[in-house]
């Protein structure tokens, strides 16, 4: 890979150039010129190629913390003078799929640091409304002149997941009663969705987001509690708000199971797009993603299992759920342990311990002192002191409490 400076903008033009740009107020003085950027490119591809470079800077942006509004004034005012370049010479047909999708995720991410600018509430959402509809605007108009992309697609379901907790949730209480139905938002996000080949990194990227913005969801009323620093058991506990049916969140909350289970089918095809060894970071994060959504999917059986369990109802409707809700369980589980266990990183113990964990999960399931709880116990007992011992007591705890 060589790491050059850009030829973003070309230094001489922009110091002669007002940028006029219907994307939104960027400001002149925060755009980076064009010898203070520097990216790596491939060596295979031509690093005089403008899109190429673009491609670069944004594959930086998104490679890093993503803490500079500085690099994305200045993509977005490298796509404002390309575009201007090509209108010029008539050619703004032959900008690609992938020049439009970099436009319009570069307004869509500018809202993030618009969100925390602008103190007069009213002004700061109508500039947000602003950016976001650009970016969807320029994936219309990118499908206008490319035509129909998977990428532009994608693209624009980003956008739509991203706007809807920054733009609307926040705005909202609990007993806020607006005309906007937000499922109708998701549900097309949904839509537009696709898990294409040509970036699959972003299409983690807006799974990812979904399962933020059902986790927002799912606690919404809850801010407050877990903003002062609940733990995860505590978090778990929490009972959903219960919310008015006028309620713009009404709807998302009342499909949350059905939005998880589109949610982890869509991260199952993307691993089946994945290969281990060329997308070995990608293909970890995905697989362990879909192990904690099957561990989700077994809190509910898990609980109906373990209450009537050890209750003293032995009713034959009462031994029936019980069955019937253990081999729920133990189904889920078992599928969550695949999974984590193509997740775990050799140098990683944490994976090993995720896996552990999961292993005791499945232990608890089984008949008390039955062969399969004893095999289950082993195995986790087996992952944690390795686990242990490279992080140095880190899982003491837990070990004790399993060899009890």
């Amino acid at each position: 890979m060589a790491k050059r400076p850009l030829g973003l903008g070309k230094q001489k033009q922009n110091k002669k150039t007002k940028v006029e740009s219907s994307s939104g107020e960027v400001s002149r003085e925060s755009t980076p010129v064009a010898s203070q950027i520097e990216v790596e490119l491939a060596d295979d591809v031509d690093a005089d190629d403008e899109l190429v470079q673009l491609k670069g800077l944004w594959q930086t942006y998104f490679d890093s913390d993503r803490d500079s509004e500085y690099v994305l004034n200045g993509i977005v005012h490298e796509c404002d003078r390309l575009l201007r370049e090509a209108d010029k010479e008539g050619k703004i047909k032959e900008l690609s799929d992938v020049f439009h999708a970099i436009y319009a995720l570069a307004l869509s991410e500018l809202t993030i640091f618009k969100a925390g600018e602008e103190e007069d509430e009213k002004k700061k959402k109508e500039e947000i409304a602003q950016f976001f509809d650009n970016a969807l605007e320029r994936c219309s108009l990118g499908e206008s002149d490319c035509g129909k992309s998977d990428l532009l697609d994608l693209v624009k379901a980003k956008v739509i997941i991203q706007r809807i907790p920054l733009e609307h949730m926040s705005a909202l209480t609990v007993s806020s009663k607006s005309g906007l139905n937000l499922n109708t938002l998701v549900e097309d996000a949904k839509k537009h969705f696709k898990v294409s080949t040509k970036d699959l990194s972003l299409v983690y990227e807006v799974l990812e987001m979904f399962d933020d913005l059902l986790d927002i969801t799912e606690n919404f009323g809850h801010e407050e509690q877990i903003a002062e620093g609940l733990d995860s058991d505590d978090e778990e506990d929490l009972e959903p708000i219960q919310l008015d049916k006028k309620h713009p969140v009404y709807e998302m909350q009342q499909n949350l199971a059905s939005n998880y289970k589109w949610l982890k089918e869509q991260l199952i095809a993307l691993l089946g797009q994945l290969n281990k060894k060329d997308h070995a970071k990608l293909y970890h994060l995905t697989a362990k993603k879909i192990g904690e959504l099957y561990l989700k999917d077994a809190e509910e059986p898990t609980n109906v299992y373990l209450s009537l369990a050890y209750d003293d109802d032995e009713s034959k409707q009462s031994s029936k759920d019980c069955k019937e809700s253990q081999a729920s369980a133990l189904k889920l589980v078992q599928n969550a342990i695949d999974y984590l266990d193509k997740a775990q990183i050799e140098d990683e113990p944490e994976t090993w311990a995720q896996v552990a964990e999961a292993y005791i999960d499945l232990g608890n399931l089984h008949d008390n002192e039955s062969s399969e709880q004893e095999k289950a116990y082993q195995t986790a007992e087996t992952l944690l002191t390795k686990a242990n011992t490279a992080t140095h007591g880190k899982y003491d705890d837990i070990l004790e409490n399993l060899k009890q």
